[in-house]
C-alpha cells in the first residue's frame, strides 16, 4: 500500500467497500424475496385449504371420493404450484383417507393430520426431501350443527404445494445478481480512475514539476491550472509566492552586485595607498564572500519556509473530508458489527484514513487565505449541508444537535467554501469540549442593519477565562499536544474578518460556549 498513489489507495479501499455492500445486499434482497415468495405459496395454498374445507364442511358428512375428486382436481388446475390436495375423514375418531387429486389411490395419514385434527386448528409444515421443498399445509373441516352455535370436526383437508419453481426463481435472481454485480463494480472502478486521473493526479503532478523546477534554481516555474477547487487555490498560492521569491531574489542580486562593485572600488584605492591596506582589503573582500554566501542562504531557507506553507495549506484542506469520510466508515463499523468479513475490511479502511489523518495532521501550519470568490450565499442552506456532513460524526460522538434557523434570513455576498471552514472548525471545536456527548445548537439572525449572525453553542467543558483573550492568537490552544495546532481559530477569525465581518465568544466554565458570528449582507473591502 505505500508505494500506491493516493488516489489508487481511496479507489482501491472504496472498490472493496462497494464489492462488500454489493454482494452484501444482493444476498439480503435475494433471502427476503425468496421469503416472501415461500410465504405467498403458504398463503394461497392455505386459502385454497380454507375454501375446500369450508365447502365441504356444509354437510354433515364428507361426500363421496368421485364427488371430491372433482373439486380437488379444479382447484390444483387453478393453482399449478400445488402439488397435490387430499382430503380426509374421521371413523370413530381416527383419520382414513377418503379422495385425492393425486393418481396414487391411497395416501397416508401422518402426524401433522393427526396434530391438526386432534389441535382442531391449521397446521403447516416446511419439507424438504432433498430434491425440493414443499409446503404440507392441513386445514381441519368444520360442520356447524343447525340450531346450535357448535361445531365438530369431520376431517381434515391436507394440501402439498412444491417450492420447486420459486426456489429456481431466487436461484435465477441470484445468478443474475451476482453477473451483474461485478459488472457495476468494475464500472465504477473505472469512473474512479478517470475521476482521480483528471481533478487530483495530473494537477499533482503539474505542482510536482513546477516545485521541482523551483528547487532546481528556476523562479519562473509556475503552475498553470484553471480549476477553482483546493488544488486550484494551492496552485495560485505556489505562484504568488513564486512571484515573492523571484522579486526578492532580484532585489538580493542587486544588492549584492553594488557590494561587490564597492568591494572593487575600495580595493583600488587600498592597493593606491599601502601593502597593510592592501592585505586588509583582501580580508573585507573574504569577508564579503561569506556575506554573499550568507546572502545565499537566506533566499534558500525562504523557499524551503514558503514551500512549508504551501505544503500545509494543502494538508489543511485535506484534513477535513478525510475526518467525515471516518465518521461515514465508523457508522458501516457499527451498522455490519456482527458481519466478520465486512468488519475486516471497514476496519482496514479506518487504520488507512487515521493514518492519512495523522499525516495531515502533522502538516497543518498557518499561511495566507486565498483571493475571496464572492458569490449569493444562503447561510441557512449551507448550515443545513454541513450539518447533514457532520451528522456521522455526531451520532458516534454521542452530541444532540438542534438549528434554529430564520425563515426570512436574506442573502449575503460571501465566500461559500471559507464559510464552511469557519462552521466546520467551529463545530469541532465544540465536539472536543463534549468528549462525553452533550447538545450543539446552531441559529441565524437577521437585523435592520444589514447584518447577519450565526451562534454556535455547546453545553461542552467551557473555556477558562484567562484564556479568552488569546484563543484567536496563532500557535495558541488549550488542546493537549497532538490534538490541536492553534491555527483553527485564527483562521477563522481572518476569514470572517476578509467578509467584513466579527467573531465573539462567550464561555462559562462547565457549563458550555457560544461563538457568535456577525456578517454584512455585502463585503465592503475585498482583500487584496
Amino acid at each position: 500500500m505505500r508505494t500506491f498513489s493516493l488516489p489508487a489507495k481511496v479507489t482501491l479501499l472504496l472498490s472493496l467497500v462497494v464489492v462488500v455492500v454489493v454482494f452484501a445486499v444482493t444476498f439480503v434482497i435475494n433471502k427476503i424475496s425468496a421469503d416472501i415468495i415461500v410465504n405467498d405459496l403458504k398463503e394461497r395454498s392455505t386459502k385454497a385449504a380454507n375454501e375446500i374445507s369450508k365447502e365441504l364442511g356444509k354437510g354433515a358428512q364428507i361426500p363421496l371420493a368421485e364427488d371430491v375428486e372433482s373439486d380437488l382436481l379444479d382447484a390444483v388446475e387453478i393453482n399449478r404450484s400445488i402439488r397435490e390436495i387430499s382430503v380426509f375423514g374421521l371413523k370413530e375418531k381416527e383419520p382414513e383417507f377418503v379422495a385425492t387429486s393425486s393418481r396414487t389411490n391411497n395416501i397416508p395419514v401422518t402426524d401433522e393430520i393427526r396434530s391438526a385434527i386432534g389441535a382442531g386448528k391449521p397446521m403447516a409444515h416446511l419439507h424438504d426431501d432433498g430434491d425440493e421443498r414443499f409446503w404440507d399445509i392441513v386445514v381441519p373441516i368444520y360442520h356447524r350443527i343447525p340450531k346450535t352455535n357448535q361445531q365438530k370436526i369431520l376431517g381434515c383437508v391436507s394440501v402439498l404445494t412444491s417450492l420447486k419453481q420459486a426456489d429456481s426463481i431466487t436461484q435465477q435472481n441470484l445468478r443474475v445478481s451476482i453477473i451483474f454485480a461485478p459488472a457495476a463494480i468494475l464500472l465504477l472502478i473505472v469512473l474512479l480512475n478517470v475521476l482521480f486521473r483528471f481533478t487530483i493526479h495530473t494537477p499533482v503532478k503539474k505542482i510536482q514539476e513546477a516545485m521541482a523546477k523551483a528547487e532546481a534554481g528556476d523562479l519562473k516555474a509556475e503552475v498553470s491550472l484553471r480549476s477553482s477547487d483546493e488544488l486550484g487555490m494551492i496552485a495560485a498560492s505556489y505562484n504568488r509566492m513564486l512571484r515573492q521569491i523571484r522579486e526578492a531574489t532580484t532585489e538580493r542580486i542587486s544588492l549584492i552586485e553594488r557590494i561587490n562593485n564597492f568591494n572593487v572600488e575600495l580595493k583600488s584605492k587600498v592597493e593606491n595607498a599601502t601593502s597593510e591596506l592592501t592585505k586588509r582589503n583582501w580580508e573585507l573582500r573574504e569577508l564579503n564572500e561569506k556575506l554573499l554566501k550568507m546572502q545565499l542562504e537566506l533566499v534558500r531557507l525562504e523557499r524551503l519556509a514558503v514551500a512549508g506553507q504551501l505544503t500545509a495549506t494543502f494538508a489543511h484542506e485535506v484534513g477535513t473530508p478525510l475526518n467525515l469520510i471516518s465518521g461515514h466508515v465508523q457508522l458501516l463499523i457499527e451498522s455490519f458489527s456482527g458481519n466478520e468479513f465486512i468488519l475486516k475490511k471497514l476496519i482496514l479502511i479506518q487504520s488507512q484514513i487515521r493514518r492519512l489523518s495523522e499525516i495531515v495532521r502533522r502538516l497543518l501550519d498557518a499561511t495566507r487565505r486565498p483571493k475571496l470568490d464572492l458569490a449569493a450565499v444562503n447561510l441557512n442552506q449551507l448550515i443545513q449541508e454541513v450539518s447533514a456532513l457532520i451528522k456521522p460524526t455526531l451520532l458516534l460522538r454521542n452530541v444532540e444537535f438542534d438549528h434554529h434557523l430564520r425563515a426570512d434570513l436574506p442573502l449575503i455576498q460571501a465566500d461559500r467554501k471559507q464559510l464552511e471552514q469557519v462552521l466546520l472548525n467551529l463545530i469541532n471545536n465544540s465536539l472536543d469540549a463534549m468528549p462525553n456527548g452533550g447538545h450543539l445548537l446552531i441559529e441565524t439572525e437577521s437585523n435592520s442593519n444589514q447584518l447577519v449572525s450565526i451562534k454556535i453553542t455547546d453545553t461542552g467543558q467551557g473555556i477558562q477565562p484567562q484564556h479568552l483573550e488569546k484563543l484567536f492568537q496563532p500557535m495558541f490552544t488549550t488542546k493537549e499536544i497532538g490534538l490541536g495546532t492553534g491555527l483553527g481559530l485564527t483562521i477563522c477569525k481572518a476569514i470572517i474578518k476578509e467578509h467584513g465581518g466579527e467573531i465573539e465568544v462567550r464561555s462559562t466554565v462547565h457549563e458550555g460556549t457560544t461563538f457568535s458570528i456577525s456578517l454584512p449582507a455585502e463585503v465592503p473591502v475585498l482583500q487584496a
